[in-house]
């Protein structure tokens, strides 16, 4: 069997699901080995050791919005059996939209759905098994991890429907910001579109980082106009101009903040002069690093963005060649996402060339700080060599006046040396207690730096012999 025929094996839903057999088919009963995850066991491990579901269902909300011709309702649901009720009482008709939306309470908290909420969520959407992977982007965490890592974009497109499965990363600025934090944050927002060939019904899940997504509010603007619907009969890939449109050109501004916060550390670097009081400190080159690593997520983020353009290119074509899309269309989309590619692209440039000058300006920080610890070091050693010959000159004056002093002290001794009535030095028959008691102290002094010295000698051979 090839690729292009394959059914995707998933349990059926509306009134259907409730007459299924027990043994009908579903993604954990029948693996799909020509899909990223074809044993979804894995996925529920995964997903309970990241914690990306709520265990609290009361804390639950799922935004169902259905499109049936010119009627469109929204529902916001906060239970399982609130989903499973609207799933029998709502049965996709031809032409006809609906939209899934989970969110997350920030963009560093688990989704609000349970785990048998969001894997009921996948059956109504009759997705594959691919669409597992979409919520392990979204979990609870402690740090910025993953800031780079954009899962793949997927494409499944056989006889009866085409999947595409991707997540957008986006810079976006805080409204309220907190004192000494950083205004820009780096968001996602997980895509799933199934458009089915035969009814040309249009299912969307998606996974926000937030409750209040700028996206969601125009999408559920746009399908309550009747003139704005029609488009999307015309071509169902319009929906991923909204979530393109609503972020994309915000790169442009954060990639101006990325530069507003190096460019006054780069201006103060290049007046350093290292005999004078520098204005660089390692806390300057701690922030110009900081604006380093935030350059080098850009770079796979945007690379993940051409290929999920590279992936509605494919789809756009699918469309075309089953006769969904008119001509026109086809080539206004593929006009669009070049257009997209091409923007991207320059982001990326702009990108790469922050990060080049950070990097560049970080190592002349480096060499500036190295370049005055030698100085300093070497101005020490000046004083140091100063002070070492005033030593030798006090050293040198000691020795000429020492012997002087010496004999001074030692006549100046009253006990031993006197004077007669003629003037004339009298040695006391005592002398011989000065010269007892002298003598062995510097023979005891001698003795002590002379074993001070081979101990020193010893230790040093020793050291010597382990390092060999």
């Amino acid at each position: 069997m090839e690729l292009d025929t394959l059914p995707i094996l998933t349990r059926p839903y509306g009134p259907a699901a409730q007459d299924a057999p027990d043994d009908a088919p579903s993604l954990a009963a029948s693996p799909d080995l020509y899909s990223l995850i074809p044993y979804t066991d894995d996925f529920q491990a995964r997903a309970e050791s990241r914690r990306c579901f709520n265990p609290v269902e009361s804390a639950s909300r799922v935004t169902w919005i259905d499109v049936d011709g010119d009627q469109a309702t929204a529902r916001t649901l906060s239970s399982l059996a609130e989903l499973r009720g609207c799933r029998s009482l709502h049965i996709p008709r031809e032409n006809g939209l609906r939209i899934l939306s989970v969110n997350q309470p920030n963009s560093w908290r688990p989704l609000n759905v349970t785990g048998d909420m969001f894997r009921e969520i996948v059956d109504i959407a009759g997705a594959s098994s691919d669409l597992l992977e979409l919520p392990l982007s979204f979990f609870q965490k402690s740090m910025a991890v993953e800031e780079g890592f954009s899962s793949s974009p997927v494409i499944r497109h056989n006889a009866d429907s085409i999947e595409i499965i991707y997540i957008m990363k986006y810079a976006f600025e805080k409204r309220v910001q907190e004192k000494g934090m950083d205004p820009w944050v780096l968001r996602q927002t997980g895509v799933y579109q199934k458009y089915e060939l035969a009814t040309k019904n249009s299912t969307w899940v998606l996974l926000h980082p937030t409750a209040n997504c700028h996206f969601q509010s125009r999408l559920e603007s746009f399908v309550q106009s009747p003139s704005q619907r029609s488009c999307l009969h015309r071509n169902p890939l319009l929906i991923h101009n909204i979530l393109f449109g609503s972020f994309m050109s915000a790169w442009r501004d954060y990639i101006k903040h990325l530069e507003g916060r190096m460019l006054p550390i780069a201006n103060t670097t290049v007046a350093a002069e290292i005999n004078k009081a520098l204005r660089v400190n390692h806390e300057s080159l701690t922030a110009i690093r900081g604006t380093e690593n935030r350059c080098l997520v850009l770079q796979p983020i945007f690379r993940s963005l051409e290929k999920t353009f590279d992936v509605l290119h494919q789809a756009n074509a699918a469309l075309s060649d089953s006769g969904v899309t008119q001509k026109h269309d086809l080539e206004a989309m593929k006009q669009l996402l070049n257009n997209y590619l091409t923007t991207i692209n320059s982001y990326g440039q702009a990108a790469w060339s922050l990060q080049t000058r950070t990097s560049r300006i970080a190592a002349h920080i480096t060499d500036t700080l190295s370049f005055k610890d030698a100085y300093v070091a070497k101005r020490q050693t000046e004083f140091m060599v100063r002070d070492s010959t005033t030593v030798r000159v006090i050293t040198v004056v000691t020795l000429i006046y020492l012997p002087s002093t010496f004999m001074a002290t030692l006549l100046g001794m009253n006990g031993f040396f006197e004077m007669d009535d003629n003037h004339n030095v009298v040695v006391s028959p005592q002398f011989w207690i000065y010269i007892v008691c002298s003598v062995p102290l510097t023979a005891a002094t001698l003795c002590y730096w002379w074993y001070f010295q081979k101990a020193k000698q010893r230790t040093e051979r020793s050291t010597d012999a382990l390092m060999v």
